[in-house]
């Protein structure tokens, strides 16, 4: 099954999160999909978990310590407590064992006195103060991910930490849409205005003069008008041949254009159409926001190619 058939089924479905419902969300249906198989985790947890906040997308600190024990490589994660319960040294470290080199990884050490002295404990409405035990759990587990399975949580924070960082202090990346968008570049020729042609106006022929008894002139026939030529049609591009959407690839749409991977890579450089063309070696390497614009322009793209010469 293709990834957009797939988002549209996740879209229509009643027991996703309402941010994937819906045509409107196929593209966040899209983005879950792609998560999960990189982290190697079932879609609907991805979907259940990853949580937007202040428009940037987070995880839940419980679905980053399942996926950890989950993920085989290392042992169910642990946590080493030091201090008095209750006061300001009281704290935590996460640690697991690497199951390839029986290599115990410890983690940061998370204490109530950082989390006074980085104002998460006295925010309005901190859960620090109600259930701290808890709160030091997913921190110091939010760390260890972060420092030893950084492809789990793919450079994301959890939504405990997100809640608990002032507004001005975070900074919200453009997304890889957003990037690629910016970074697009039309590529549909302007169509050329026609060439008016100049009306050319037949010479008088010159009249002989006789110095005899004129004879009897013959009147002269009617010149015929000019006819204007009308100018010939530019030739257009034979039409692409037609394929379901749901089905339509990368790969299928340069078949269809008839140009190879090497041919819209190039193009794409001289043009500027995204950035560091030349950075993925196949079109299966692409990313996903930047297949499906392929897709969506396949017209524009053989226009620009024949443009070019139709040899790159």
């Amino acid at each position: 099954m293709s990834v957009q058939r797939m988002a549209k089924a996740l879209a229509s479905s009643t027991l996703v999160p309402d941010s994937y419902r819906g045509e409107a969300n196929l593209g966040n249906c899209i983005i879950a999909l792609e998560l999960s198989q990189r982290i190697g985790a079932s879609v609907m947890a991805v979907m259940q978990s990853m949580v937007p906040i202040h428009g940037k997308p987070t995880w839940s600190a419980a679905f980053l310590i399942a996926t950890v024990n989950s993920c085989g490589r290392f042992s169910p994660m642990r946590f080493r407590w030091v201090g008095k319960e209750g006061a300001d040294d009281w704290g935590c470290r996460a640690y697991a064992v690497e199951r390839e080199g029986n290599l115990e990884l410890v983690g940061a050490l998370v204490t109530i006195a950082m989390a006074k002295a980085e104002g998460w404990y006295s925010k309005n409405g901190s859960k620090w103060k109600t259930m701290p035990e808890q709160m030091l759990q997913y921190r110091a587990a939010a760390f260890w991910t972060r420092a030893y399975a950084p492809e789990i949580a793919l450079g994301m924070h959890t939504s405990e930490e997100v809640n608990d960082t002032p507004a001005a202090q975070q900074v919200i990346q453009p997304s890889v849409a957003t990037t690629v968008t910016a970074s697009v570049v039309d590529v549909t020729p302007t169509p050329p205005e026609p060439k008016r042609r100049k009306k050319v106006e037949p010479e008088a022929a010159p009249v002989a003069v006789v110095e005899s008894t004129p004879a009897p002139v013959a009147e002269p026939e009617p010149t015929p008008a000019p006819v204007e030529t009308p100018a010939a049609p530019e030739p257009t591009p034979a039409p692409l041949p037609s394929v379901d959407p749901a089905e339509q690839t990368a790969e299928s749409t340069l078949a269809q254009i008839g140009i190879t991977y090497a041919q819209l890579a190039k193009l794409a450089t001289d043009l500027e159409w995204w950035p560091d063309a030349d950075t993925y070696p196949t079109v299966a390497d692409l990313p996903l926001e930047i297949q499906y614009w392929v897709i969506r322009n396949k017209r524009g793209i053989a226009r620009a190619f024949q443009k070019a010469g139709g040899a790159l």
